[in-house]
């Protein structure tokens, strides 16, 4: 009996001595600790964006006849350049890639593609397509980083660029030849213009390296040039420009402001 009770002593004793030792190694700062969420996980690094959207420009063209009293053109350049308005919404899609250099801030490329929409003019132009195209570059800035219990979930953004924005008009519409007969003629007007895209929107974090959400831009583009282009079927085709003459004496290039809305995926890695 005896025995036995100094046999459960000791081994009372020496299970209490390992579970000290244990707890000791435990706390040396040498042993490995469970690793702490990293705050900034998701908002740092590259970044990578895709932006389907739709949206519109004004429905006349940024492109216009602006004749002088001495000058007298040989041909009807047509309504859309007389002030016509047949121009719609379409889609736009975007894209961009950049570095998140700290959680608020990140910049790099963009690029993008517009549509829109046409009806055929009072005047016999017909198959009305019009598309634009711009590449540039861009800075984000993200406010809600400043707030943690924030940024965990939504990574609402600000952002402004500069790109150079391609606007292309084309129809089709019938010339007098030199016979008096009536020939079908490839029309082309081109704005050619420095953009400035100014951005908002708010994404909702899927999960810590993908978000989404609704996005709104505006771009302000402001003309370098604008070009009037006419070609047919044997014969030489012709190109006016608002920068050289004798374009400039009867095309005007003007500012306009494109728009468009729409949802963005966001990576950042």
């Amino acid at each position: 009996m005896r025995l036995s009770i100094r046999f459960s002593l000791c081994a009372i004793v020496a299970s209490s001595t390992l579970l000290v030792s244990a707890a000791a190694f435990a706390g040396e700062p040498g042993a490995e600790q469970p690793k702490a969420e990293n705050p900034t996980a998701g908002l740092k690094g590259f970044e990578l964006m895709l932006r389907p959207s739709f949206g519109g420009a004004p429905s006349d063209s940024p492109v216009k006849l602006s004749q002088s009293n001495n000058v007298k053109l040989g041909f009807d350049p047509g309504a859309l350049m007389k002030g016509a308005s047949p121009w719609g919404y379409g889609f736009v899609g975007q894209a961009s890639v950049g570095y998140r250099f700290v959680p608020f801030l990140s910049a790099g490329l963009r690029g993008g593609f517009r549509s829109a929409s046409g009806q055929n003019l009072d005047d016999g132009s017909t198959n009305l397509t019009r598309n634009g195209w711009d590449a540039g570059a861009y800075v984000r800035f993200y406010p809600a980083v400043f707030s943690e219990s924030v940024s965990k979930y939504i990574d609402p953004w600000v952002s402004a660029g500069i790109s150079y924005q391609h606007d292309q008009q084309s129809f089709q519409r019938g010339i007098a030849g030199p016979n008096g007969q009536n020939v079908q003629a490839d029309w082309s007007l081109e704005h050619h213009a420095i953009s400035v895209p100014l951005s908002i929107g708010v994404d909702y974090r899927v999960a810590k390296f993908l978000s989404v959400g609704p996005s709104f831009e505006a771009a302000i583009n402001s003309p370098v040039a604008g070009c009037l282009s006419a070609s047919a079927s044997g014969f030489a085709g012709q190109t006016y420009c608002s920068n050289t003459e004798p374009g400039k004496s009867f095309v005007k290039a003007e500012t306009y402001v494109a728009w468009n809305a729409g949802l963005d995926a966001k990576v950042t890695f």
